[in-house]
């Protein structure tokens, strides 16, 4: 069976949902569902997404999220791929921990967004062992699930920077404290009525929303370009601000009077200090143009090793005031020669 596209473009909201390996557990303690919250917002803010609520399950996750940049499967890649790789180091194994390909769903967000907020936050007790359960009882678990959106939505604890509660509770009242009570009011009346049947995830629902909305988006982004469409993957459809690798080769020799590129490229005999700035630029500046892989091949490093480089670089770049200097010149000189290359 093929694969269903990827629809990307500036302002696209997804529901995503993933799960393990034969369906085996994703997470094995608290330290597990931390590392996956810390992964998560810190690649959301590399690539520019917003997430407006999440759900973390034993075997699965679900996402609610906005992308400003058509940009869903380079951040999803390397998001999963870091969890992946640290939840394998962490707990000595290797190999996938994730089943195959993520699932996104285009959502009409206007229409939808109260539907998949409420939908995601009762995943926790819409298992076959709280069917039994009363509703007291059911809203009590909701209310102490603590790997959700949910909790921070109604107050009970504190919202983390990176969820943005606002885009789902803008339509709920008049006051902060009325737009929490009527929502929590919805999710709770989903215990008993919720009907979600056209979110659960499938191979033929991949676009929720009004006929009008499936009709725009297959007219604007399928048939339109459907020669240019990938078996597998939708491409991106708008390059904004994106650079090649050589783009950004050229401008770190060029900032530091390298005659010869493969004093950046190369691991033995060359720039270390220079490779490590061109890797972080790469990964920050091509990822909506190049491939992960084409990326890392051309340093000669696995994908894992050009993340890690990107997150060895920040870490250095929060306290190195000439590390900061120095890329903010040569991100002035990207950005002068992509200016001058469109006019």
């Amino acid at each position: 069976m093929s694969r269903s596209l990827r629809i990307e473009y500036p302002g696209a909201c997804y529901h995503v949902i993933n799960r393990g390996n034969w369906r085996e557990r994703i997470f094995f303690d608290d330290t597990d569902r931390v590392l996956f919250l810390s992964k998560l917002s810190d690649y959301a803010e590399l690539y520019e997404i917003i997430i407006h609520s999440y759900c973390l399950m034993p075997n699965h996750f679900h996402l609610q999220i906005k992308t400003q940049h058509a940009n869903l499967g380079k951040f999803m890649q390397s998001f999963i791929t870091s969890f992946t790789l640290s939840m394998n180091l962490k707990h000595d194994k290797s190999g996938h921990l994730f089943q195959g390909r993520y699932k996104a769903q285009l959502i009409e967000s206007k229409l939808y967004r109260n539907k998949l907020s409420r939908y995601i936050h009762l995943n926790p007790v819409k298992m076959k062992n709280f069917a039994d359960l009363s509703l007291n009882e059911r809203r009590k678990q909701l209310h102490d699930y603590r790997w959700s959106s949910f909790r921070s939505y109604i107050g009970i604890e504190s919202k983390p920077n990176w969820l943005n509660r606002n885009h789902v509770l803008s339509s709920w009242g008049d006051t902060p404290n009325a737009r929490i009570l009527n929502y929590r009011k919805y999710v709770e009346k989903g215990l008993k009525t919720d009907n979600t049947e056209d979110l659960e995830p499938s191979e033929i629902s991949n676009i929720i929303g009004s006929d009008s909305f499936k009709d725009r988006i297959v007219k604007k982004y399928l048939i339109r370009n459907v020669s240019d469409i990938d078996k597998r993957e939708q491409p991106v459809l708008a390059e904004v601000n994106a650079f090649t690798v050589e783009d950004i080769i050229e401008q770190v020799a060029a900032y530091c009077n390298f005659a010869d590129i493969r004093k950046i490229t190369i691991r033995r005999g060359g720039d270390p200090a220079a490779r490590k700035l061109a890797m972080f630029l790469v990964e920050k500046y091509c990822r909506r143009k190049e491939t992960l892989s084409a990326m890392a091949k051309r340093f000669g490093v696995s994908i894992s090793g050009l993340n890690m480089a990107r997150d060895k670089f920040m870490i250095c770049l929060d306290t190195d005031k000439l590390l900061q200097k120095k890329l903010k010149a040569i991100e002035i000189g990207l950005n002068a020669t992509g200016e001058s290359d469109e006019k």
